[in-house]
């Protein structure tokens, strides 16, 4: 596949934040993978958690009771307990890691969020799959044991530092055996430094993509200002998909896969 600083010149990627989720299809699931993919997503972002026999399933781990409908816990569970489990709306399969790799082989891009709690059983698996070009692993930018981790089992996939308000990766990376490829940056206000263009602008010169985050988990805590999926969906897509287009920003990772392409095309903010 082509690297994701390629693929972004010719237009902007949209990330589908857990796959897609809306009627029955839910978060995590094949179906809702596929789903993504058909409204236009480049990338799925998905969830792993470990079993006890240290066979990855894609879930977020913490989320057994709202998701499964009991207080259970993945982890402490063999694979044959996991596999007899079901998202308790859709009755949908909790996939494994596996599955999904093979599902979505040759078709997009993949980043696998929860990875560095089961990092080691997470690279043998890629590389088993003979997917590495697929994946992104990202990490926070000040997590020292990250980089050296990726170092040393995954030096030719794809990292993203994830940086709050001001960015210091590229530096950090220098020197470094890191297949560092650009930062995920989280900004509460407009005149923060990674928002700032004199900065997006130095790390396009250095062919560094920036990934940033239109969802919303709660209204206190943004995480791009306020040019948020549902300022864009209720107020202003201008003023938010279009403002972080406009700025230069390369992937938006979103909740609304279908409104968020179709507003960048209709706008011909998509194409680069």
């Amino acid at each position: 596949m082509e690297t994701l600083w390629e693929r972004s010149r010719k237009n902007i990627l949209v990330t589908a934040h857990g796959g897609y989720n809306a009627g029955i299809v839910t978060f995590n699931s094949l179906l809702g993978f596929e789903a993504a993919l058909r409204a236009g997503a480049d990338i799925i972002e998905l969830d792993l958690t470990k079993s006890a026999e240290g066979k990855l399933y894609v879930f977020h781990p913490g989320t057994e009771k709202r998701i499964l409908g009991r207080a259970c816990d993945l982890r402490t569970m063999t694979n044959e307990q996991i596999e007899a489990e079901h998202h308790e709306e859709s009755r949908l399969p909790i996939p494994s890691f596996d599955e999904v790799l093979e599902a979505m082989k040759g078709r997009c891009y993949i980043n696998t969020d929860k990875a560095f709690t089961c990092f080691p059983e997470l690279v043998e698996t890629i590389r088993r799959h003979k997917m590495e070009d697929q994946i992104i692993l990202k990490g926070e930018v000040k997590n020292q044991w990250i980089y050296d981790a990726v170092e040393e089992l995954a030096p030719d996939i794809s990292f993203l530092a994830v940086s709050y308000e001001t960015d210091e990766a590229l530096e950090m990376c220098k020197g470094r055996k890191i297949n560092y490829v650009g930062s995920e940056v989280v900004f509460a206000k407009d005149d923060a430094p990674v928002a700032d263009p004199s900065y997006i602008e130095m790390m396009h010169q250095n062919k560094k993509v920036l990934w940033v985050n239109p969802i919303l988990f709660d209204f206190r805590r943004p995480l791009v200002g306020g040019h948020d999926d549902i300022h864009s969906l209720t107020v202003n897509p201008d003023d938010g998909w279009g403002w972080l287009a406009d700025r230069g920003y390369d992937i938006f990772q979103t909740d609304w896969v279908t409104d968020c392409v179709t507003y960048l095309k209709n706008s011909r903010k998509f194409y680069r």
